[in-house]
């Protein structure tokens, strides 16, 4: 049974993608035992999963002829859960790398074409009672599914609720037609706008000093080397109200210009230790939607990494990221979408025709903010401690850095190529000190000023 279509920026990404560069993510959860419980809830946590054979749409959907002008959703009459669904165990001792190397191994499989495009995993064997959960999903999917948030909505908000729902026996969207979006704008007025959005964009790579990050202006590094199918993660975790009081103390609000900062100055210190930082700043690709991949629109900010002083680097940031945002803000909001696909095409062109690896780099890494819990959330009353997302990789970029909020944290998640990036866990690392370091110097420029 036929579902219908994908939206045009769905359509986008999997003519880009290829066995190196598969358009699948995941997220990996880490949950504390309940109070009580031995290593035999795991046990029963994942045979109650087994139960639960009622898949839900779209999780017995798959993706016909996605290779294709017209790929559709097709319903599956029969779904293999014991292929979907696993138990496994970590080596000992269980801690962050041995699940680290685990997560990593899975997140470069590739899902099965023939079957729907999920896959989750129960771990246990983790160190100080804790156990993980690895989903991985393909990218559109989760549009069709209600977005990013439908990767926890499974998720009691109750400690004391000891329900377990698998996550294919749960959906956020009642309405599960696929969203296709408007690509091209039909009136001379929005294509009047549409035009004028990408003429600044253009205006702005003529002039040597705007704010204005554009495009294909970024230095070609060791971030834009090959990109295959093994990868590599790593992950850098905050409470929320240190990166606000950091906020605070600089008068910025929005907490995605701090984490621009330390991705910046993390690259900046990592690039110059292969002696192969570029004097013109890297440049973030950060996409802005938050459900559906209709709604999508991509902002460029420049992060700062040619600045060696780390307020003047955060202010080069502060700017750029609001310049994007007023960039984008006066694109009509249903031509986002174009907007970005213009703004994309030579990439996409270079990248079908074979050129890519010739043509200027459309930016350094991606860079996304995705929703988190706004709560505590629970699974049969074992509490959620963190929630990671990995991200997929786009040909030609082989680092990708997402953020998730999750209590009273924040949780970055680093997806790279693992030949190319084999050192990956460097930069989570000095994420964590640069934010010391700024910390440090807003104490003494607050000492000096009292």
């Amino acid at each position: 049974m036929s579902q219908g279509g994908v939206s045009a920026i769905v359509n986008t990404l999997l003519s880009l993608e290829t066995d190196d560069t598969p358009m699948h993510i995941g997220m990996l959860f880490r949950f504390v035992l309940p109070e009580g419980k031995d290593r035999h809830y795991v046990a029963e946590l994942a045979a109650a999963f087994r139960q639960q054979t009622n898949l839900i749409a779209p999780w017995h959907w798959r993706l016909k002829g996605r290779s294709g002008l017209k790929p559709q959703w097709q319903e599956c009459q029969q779904v293999d859960l014991d292929h979907h669904f696993r138990q496994l165990g970590l080596p000992a001792p269980g801690g962050e790398r041995e699940l680290g190397v685990l997560v990593s191994r899975l997140h470069s499989q590739l899902l099965d074409p023939r079957r729907p495009p999920w896959e989750c995993y129960v771990i246990e064997g983790l160190e100080e009672g804790r156990f993980a959960l690895y989903f991985k999903v393909h990218r559109a999917l989760v549009d069709v599914a209600g977005g990013a948030e439908v990767l926890y909505a499974f998720l009691a908000t109750k400690a004391s609720d000891d329900k377990i729902t698998a996550p294919w026996c749960c959906a956020i969207d009642s309405d599960l037609s696929p969203k296709t979006g408007q690509a091209w704008p039909r009136t001379l007025t929005a294509a009047g706008n549409l035009g004028r959005a990408v003429s600044r964009l253009v205006g702005a790579g003529l002039r040597r000093q705007s704010e204005l990050a554009v495009p294909y202006k970024a230095p070609r590094t060791a971030l834009n080397g090959p990109v295959n199918r093994q990868r590599r993660f790593a992950t850098q975790h905050y409470t929320a109200s240190r990166l606000k009081a950091v906020g605070e103390a600089l008068g910025e609000a929005d907490t995605t210009v701090i984490l621009l900062y330390l991705c910046g100055s993390a690259l900046r210190r990592f690039l110059k230790e292969y002696n192969a930082l570029p004097e013109e700043p890297l440049i973030a690709a950060v996409p802005q939607s938050r459900m559906h991949l209709a709604d999508f629109s991509l902002a460029f900010v420049a992060i700062g990494s040619d600045e060696a002083n780390p307020l003047a680097r955060f202010e080069a940031v502060q700017r750029s990221y609001a310049a994007a945002m007023k960039h984008l803000e006066a694109v009509a909001p249903e031509l986002r979408m174009a907007y970005s696909l213009a703004a994309s095409a030579p990439f996409i062109a270079g990248q079908v025709s074979g050129a890519q690896p010739w043509m200027p780099a459309m930016f350094n890494l991606s860079f996304v903010n995705l929703p988190g819990p706004g709560s505590e959330r629970y699974l049969g009353g074992a509490r959620l401690e963190s929630l990671h997302n990995l991200s997929l990789l786009m040909p030609g970029s082989a680092l990708a850095i997402s953020c998730v909020p999750c209590g009273k944290g924040v949780n970055i998640g680093l997806t790279g190529a693992r030949d190319t990036l084999p050192h990956l866990q460097r930069i989570a690392v000095y994420m964590g000190q640069a934010l010391e370091s700024l910390e440090s110097q807003l104490e003494s420029s607050s000492k000096e000023a009292s």
